[in-house]
């Protein structure tokens, strides 16, 4: 590096001639002597030294930089990233097939409620569940089978984790006792056989006229067991007695019988209301005129006969 300082600006040299009192050589002819120092006030010449530290005040000099070897081929973000993800959904995926496969999920207690009529030890047994995954458990499969028990009514399944299942059972409760070739069977309000043997004093009591025998889970004729749920709700408000028996004859239908002894005759269980309705305006009437009957048939509607 050269650095060019300001100093002022020197005139060249002059090289002087300088007279001596000397005596002439004897040749007569002048000297020129030439001297190796420069003379008084001539321009000395300067050498430039470059140091390594370079000049005061100046930073140092770069070093030249280590430049890595480039590869071949290097990854993208987008790949990186790819990876990275692949990573964390195999991580996932290996945490959740051991929680799937963990015993620590498998179904070892069954809890049953509202089980009375039937052994919660049958309950468990007919859904199969112990020993199932929590996760994958066919409750709707389950519940099936529930109700496909003639005393079941409905039945809710639910999963209390970690490993439980809990069954919650409404059985079918009776309602009346359905007659027939002389055995007694208690039936509920659709017309299912709950067993044999009659039901609780004062229920409804249909007599039927059907040979055979039944079975538990049965259904009897649900004409005759809506219209004698209906006519023993409405005729003692209506007529003021009330119902000693109700029959189903086969091809006469339903057939009832008061504890005054008189014998109505409606046929199938369709309007109820308006029948007994019609028989209220006759017995009215039959008393106004002292007209004596003991049978009253209902199967025609607006048409009724007395006899």
């Amino acid at each position: 590096m050269i650095i060019k300082r300001n100093r002022p600006k020197q005139e060249p040299a002059v090289r002087a001639i300088v007279k001596r009192s000397r005596p002439r050589p004897e040749s007569g002819v002048r000297a020129i002597i030439r001297r190796n120092r420069p003379a008084i006030g001539a321009a000395q010449s300067r050498t430039i030294i470059r140091r390594p530290g370079g000049v005061v005040g100046t930073p140092p000099p770069r070093r030249p930089r280590f430049r890595r070897p480039v590869l071949g081929w290097r990854p993208s973000k987008g790949l990186l990233g790819l990876a990275a993800g692949l990573m964390v959904c195999a991580t996932v995926a290996s945490g959740a097939y051991w929680v799937w496969h963990s015993p620590f999920f498998k179904v070892t207690e069954i809890e049953v409620v509202g089980s009375e009529r039937i052994a919660a030890s049958t309950v468990v047994e007919e859904t199969g569940l112990l020993g199932a995954s929590m996760f994958n458990a066919d409750l709707a499969a389950a519940q099936e089978v529930l109700y496909s028990h003639p005393l079941v009514y409905g039945v809710r399944v639910e999963r209390d984790w970690p490993h439980t299942i809990r069954l919650t059972v409404e059985e079918r409760r009776p309602w009346g006792t359905w007659e027939q070739s002389g055995v007694s069977y208690t039936i509920d309000r659709e017309g299912v056989v709950l067993g044999p043997g009659p039901a609780s004093p004062g229920s409804p009591v249909i007599r039927s006229s059907e040979a055979g025998n039944r079975v538990q889970g049965d259904r009897v004729d649900y004409q005759a067991v809506d219209a004698a749920a209906e006519i023993y709700e409405k005729l003692p408000r209506q007529l003021g007695t009330t119902v000693a028996e109700v029959a189903f004859i086969k091809g006469k239908g339903v057939q009832v019988t008061t504890t005054s002894g008189l014998t109505a005759l409606f046929g199938d269980s369709s309007s109820i209301s308006y029948k007994l309705s019609v028989w209220a305006a006759l017995a009215t009437e039959a008393q106004a005129r002292r007209i004596n009957y003991t049978t009253i048939d209902l199967r025609y509607g607006n048409r009724p006969v007395l006899q």
